[in-house]
């Protein structure tokens, strides 16, 4: 198992310029990053680092369709870690949907060969 860096609440304040308690609690809450505890609060720095980047990877994937994956590598920083979750998160290629053509066989050899194929 991976190590993952946790920070205190303080820490990722530093991160999203914040200065205020409430208002990077409220930053966190706001961009769904769970707050957890153990003795302390603590939050994943890969968690805030993700959702600090988000707006501009949406952008870049918007205004360079064809060049967004490598604008994301130089955004990231050399950070793979976070460049493997925005793939996985944004990548069209990678979604694991079913697929949305039906087939309607028009006959009985038809409905034969589809038996063949899906067994």
């Amino acid at each position: 198992m991976k190590h993952f860096s946790r920070i205190s609440i303080m820490e990722a304040g530093a991160i999203i310029n914040r200065k205020d308690r409430e208002a990077i609690v409220s930053w966190l809450i706001d961009n769904s990053i769970r707050i957890h505890n153990d003795r302390q609060p603590f939050v994943y720095k890969l968690e805030v680092e993700m959702q600090v980047l988000k707006p501009l990877i949406l952008e870049c994937k918007r205004c360079y369709p064809n060049l967004w994956k490598e604008k994301l590598k130089i955004i990231c920083d050399g950070n793979k870690q976070l460049c493997d979750l925005f793939l996985i998160e944004l990548d069209n290629d990678h979604s694991l949907s079913s697929p949305t053509t039906r087939i309607k066989p028009k006959n009985k050899e038809d409905v034969e060969l589809l038996n063949r194929i899906y067994r």
